[in-house]
């Protein structure tokens, strides 16, 4: 794992702090090229906040401004001030996925996010 993936049950650095969590978040989705989400759960709050997190993770990941990260990144604490509230998982860690292209094989960096609720 690199220093920059947030482990399991949603832990940066030891914190449960929603805003450093989308922080790190965010920083990891700026730097990802494709996104692997996944829920492991089958509420349909789940899948709402799952839907909500995937749409502010592609939305950091697309920012083209400052002002975009910033919006992405807030929608990103609000859903993980909801996923911790209700005691749920969240793991995010970047990969690197060998792609054959018209230049030749390239890496790409992957953010993989799983949500697991409780």
């Amino acid at each position: 794992m690199r220093d920059n993936d947030l482990p399991s049950a949603c832990s940066a650095g030891g914190s449960n702090d929603p805003a450093r969590l989308a922080e790190r978040l965010a920083v990891l989705a700026r730097e990802a090229r494709l996104l692997e989400f996944a829920l492991d759960g089958n509420s349909d709050s789940a899948r709402q906040l799952a839907s909500d997190l995937e749409a502010a993770l592609e939305n950091a990941m697309d920012a083209d401004s400052a002002e975009e990260l910033a919006k992405a990144s807030s929608a990103l604490e609000a859903t993980l001030g909801e996923i911790l509230g209700r005691g749920m998982q969240f793991s995010a860690e970047m990969t690197e996925m060998e792609v054959d292209g018209v230049l030749g094989r390239t890496r790409m960096p992957v953010l993989t996010a799983v949500l697991t609720t409780g």
